[in-house]
C-alpha cells in the first residue's frame, strides 16, 4: 500500500493512496458523521468507536476510532499523547504497520486514514480502517454465549500465522481479537508492532501467556465470562497445528 498526507495548519491525515479523494476532515469527526446520516453503531470504551458507511462510492463499512488514554495518566492527559515527531504519533504507527501487516496477506483491517491534530507539545489522534463485515471482538463473545472449540482453534491458528511471520503484537487481549460471522479471525491494534526477525521461539510463548492473562483476569473481574482452561487449550491446539499444517 502506498501512502499519501496532507497538513492544514494543526492537522495532519495519512491515507491510502488508492483512495478514489482525499480525506476530509469531517471524516474524522464523530458528530459531522452523524448529521450525514453515516452511522450506523457505536463501540468501545467510552464510546471511542464509531462504524459509519464509507462517504466514497463504496458498499464499505469504516471504522473510526478515537485514541483515548487508559489508567491513571488518562486523568491527567485525557486524550491527549506527547509529541515526538508525525512518524512516531499512535495513527501514523497503526497506519504504516497494519498496512504491512495486510500487504503480506495476514487477517487485520485495511487501514483506510489516520489524523493527529497537534497542540503545543500534546496530540490528539484517530484512525479510520476497513470493518470486518459482521465482526465482534472476543470480549463481547465471551460476555455473551461464549465462542466454538472451532473458533478457539481458528484463534490459536490465526495468532500462529503472524508469528510465523515474524509479528508480534504487545497487546494481545481479547478486545483485540475479532471473529467474523464465518468464524474468520483478525487481529487489531498494532501501532507498537514489531518484527521479530530469528526463529527464538521465547518471545512467542511469552505473546501467547500474555493472552492468557487477560483472559484469566476477565474472568475474575467480569460477571460473565464463557471462558474456562479447556478453551486456552483449544487455543493452543490450533496454534500448534498451524505449524503442522503449513497455514502458518
Amino acid at each position: 500500500m502506498e501512502a499519501r498526507h496532507w497538513r492544514r495548519g494543526r492537522i495532519r491525515v495519512l491515507f491510502d493512496a488508492a483512495l478514489p479523494a482525499s480525506p476530509e476532515p469531517w471524516w474524522f469527526d464523530f458528530d459531522a458523521l452523524e448529521r450525514r446520516g453515516l452511522v450506523t453503531g457505536r463501540g468501545g470504551g467510552r464510546g471511542s468507536v464509531v462504524f459509519f458507511h464509507s462517504p466514497l462510492e463504496s458498499d464499505d463499512e469504516w471504522v473510526l476510532r478515537h485514541y483515548m488514554r487508559g489508567g491513571t495518566i488518562a486523568r491527567i492527559l485525557g486524550d491527549r499523547y506527547l509529541w515526538q515527531g508525525v512518524d512516531d504519533t499512535r495513527p501514523w504507527r497503526e497506519w504504516s504497520y497494519t498496512a504491512r501487516l495486510f500487504e503480506e496477506g495476514l487477517p487485520v483491517p485495511r487501514p483506510v486514514a489516520g489524523r493527529v491534530v497537534r497542540t503545543g507539545p500534546l496530540y490528539a489522534a484517530d484512525l479510520i480502517t476497513v470493518r470486518v463485515p459482521g465482526a465482534r471482538s472476543l470480549d463481547e463473545n465471551l460476555g455473551e454465549a461464549g465462542v466454538s472449540d472451532a473458533t478457539w482453534r481458528a484463534i490459536g491458528g490465526c495468532i500462529r500465522r503472524f508469528h510465523d511471520a515474524g509479528h508480534w503484537h504487545p497487546d494481545l487481549n481479547s478486545r483485540n481479537i475479532l471473529i467474523a460471522p464465518d468464524g474468520a479471525v483478525s487481529i487489531i491494534d498494532w501501532d507498537r508492532g514489531r518484527h521479530r526477525a530469528g526463529t527464538d521461539g521465547d518471545w512467542r510463548e511469552a505473546n501467547l501467556q500474555r493472552l492468557r492473562r487477560d483472559l484469566d483476569k476477565r474472568l475474575r473481574i467480569r460477571d460473565r465470562w464463557v471462558y474456562t482452561d479447556v478453551c486456552f487449550d483449544r487455543l493452543r491446539a490450533g496454534y500448534e497445528a498451524g505449524a503442522i499444517s503449513g497455514e502458518g
